[in-house]
């Protein structure tokens, strides 16, 4: 008798920073832009699983209504480069207490620049994304604009976990400089040139999908949704070990 093997349910988020013009080697206040979220096969009779944000000392989910809101740069006017900024962003197991099951989890972090509606060419991994313990960062999967990320336990019915605690702009960013001459008539600063600071007006794109599958038969629900081989220390519900063979602990 072949085991069922429930498809993964997913969940999208999108934010953006909208990064502000410098002047003075400082930044100015940055602005903040939220898409809608989008969800895709979002629940099965068995499966639910939510993102919730910190904002303002409470947890809220993030949907259609309340998007992602980077809560800690919103309120900073003086938005600093190179500071390591609060983001508490969890995944909770909502499904049904009845009907529910435990789940393996697993969020996809994509990361880009964006200017006048188009990516460019700045690094992504200028974006710092700080992860909490108990997941385990898939490099096989990973690039500099994605990161894959399991969590090496079981999320119980009505349980939620940390993934996010922080986010910064390296300020690596800060030394992407363009020398120009200053166009001008007079005289005396026609001989002067100007910084123009590449990453004025940049949007930081950060989309965040999370999924879920079923811990029964587990090695095979993990491979049969994500494509990867996952070593289990116990056939159900157990935690995972290794991920194609390498360490998960």
């Amino acid at each position: 008798m072949k085991n069922k093997i429930k498809s993964p349910l997913i969940l999208l988020a999108v934010g953006i920073l909208i990064i502000g013009a410098s002047t003075a080697g400082a930044t100015r206040a940055a602005m903040v832009y939220q898409s809608k979220i989008e969800r895709v096969n979002f629940s099965t009779a068995e499966l639910s699983i939510d993102l919730m944000e910190e904002v303002d000392g409470e947890y809220q989910s993030i949907d259609e209504e309340t998007p992602l809101s980077f809560s800690a740069v919103a309120n900073d006017t003086s938005f600093k480069i190179g500071k390591k900024y609060a983001e508490n962003v969890r995944v909770v197991n909502n499904s049904n207490q009845t009907t529910g099951y435990s789940e393996y989890v697993r969020v996809v972090v994509r990361k880009s620049w964006f200017n006048d509606g188009k990516q460019t060419n700045l690094d992504p991994e200028l974006i710092k994304i700080y992860v909490a313990d108990g997941w385990y960062l898939n490099e096989d999967e990973s690039t500099k604009e994605q990161e894959v990320y399991y969590l090496t336990s079981p999320l119980g019915c009505g349980n939620g976990v940390d993934f996010i605690t922080g986010i910064k702009i390296d300020n690596k960013i800060t030394k992407y400089v363009e020398v120009v001459p200053v166009d001008a008539d007079s005289p005396e600063i026609a001989s002067y040139v100007e910084n123009i600071y590449l990453y004025n007006e940049e949007k930081v794109y950060i989309e965040l999908q999370a999924d879920a599958v079923q811990t029964h038969n587990g090695a095979d629900a993990i491979y049969a949704a994500w494509g990867v081989r996952a070593t289990c220390d116990a056939v159900d519900d157990g935690n995972i070990v290794e991920v194609n063979g390498v360490s998960a602990q």
